[in-house]
């Protein structure tokens, strides 16, 4: 049994889905093509034969949402090191991540092409600001089933932490010459409201490749706070999550928007 790597990366930017027209340039103010433009709606032909579309279940969408929103607990509430005694602060407004399918049905689109590889647009009119992790993993003589691929790849974008620090969160850096840092903080964003995730399956040779894309409602803003520092809980006006400590509760309004 050979299990080769993982890579994965995320990308900086900065309506119903029936009735948007994702060929409007007006979605794309920092260049398009928009990937939902005409895009896939099944695998590519490139995908090759064998290969296949995971259909996310309820149950594998409450695991992401579970995942993601443990790890923002963990930060939000200060439990979480950089280094040796040293915490990152607490969050006082981080929101509890939701579900969107508008985005999840907008990454399908880019993990239906079996190309790892970010998208140049993925907003929608209600998150024109749209964040992206993406990460691949391939392999031959093994087998994983959907909730051990996704807990894995979150929780690899999720383990940057230990290269990061608090004076990125205070202010995500406009240049960063360190190991990658992106993954972690889009995910701990507070004002990252939604996601939604597309995981697809192909074969290369004699190397299976499992893909996924996960959209989220807010990128990581250059020059701006991953989240805002303060006594957790503490500006949140609906009150505190009670299943995931130092989160706001679930109808908390927060606009993801920089």
């Amino acid at each position: 049994m050979h299990l080769l790597t993982i890579v994965s990366a995320l990308v900086c930017v900065g309506l119903s889905t029936q009735q948007t027209n994702y060929c409007s340039p007006s979605l794309c103010s920092n260049g398009g093509p928009h990937i939902a433009c005409n895009g896939l709606t099944k695998l590519s032909a490139s995908c090759g034969s064998g290969s296949q579309e995971f259909s996310l279940t309820a149950a594998n969408q409450a695991l992401i949402l579970d995942l993601h929103n443990k790890l923002r607990s963990t930060i939000a509430s200060g439990k979480q090191s950089y280094k040796t005694n040293a915490f990152y602060p607490q969050a006082s407004r981080m929101a509890t991540l939701q579900w969107d399918q508008e985005l999840a049905n907008i990454a399908a689109a880019n993990a239906r092409r079996c190309v790892y590889g970010h998208d140049r647009c993925r907003n929608t009119v209600k998150f024109p600001y749209a964040g992206q992790n993406i990460a691949m993993k391939w392999y031959y003589g093994m087998t994983f089933g959907v909730n051990q691929l996704i807990t894995g790849f979150v929780n690899d974008w999720y383990s940057e932490f230990k290269d990061a620090n608090p004076s990125v969160i205070a202010k995500y850096p406009s240049s960063w010459t360190g190991p990658q840092i992106g993954h972690f903080t889009q995910i701990v964003s507070d004002r990252t409201t939604r996601v939604g995730c597309a995981m697809v399956r192909f074969r290369e040779g004699q190397y299976t490749k499992d893909y996924i894309v996960c959209n989220y409602a807010l990128t990581n803003i250059i020059n701006q706070p991953v989240y805002v520092a303060g006594t957790a809980c503490s500006k949140c006006t609906t009150g505190c999550n009670s299943k995931y400590p130092g989160l706001c509760n679930q109808n908390e309004n927060i606009v993801a928007k920089p």
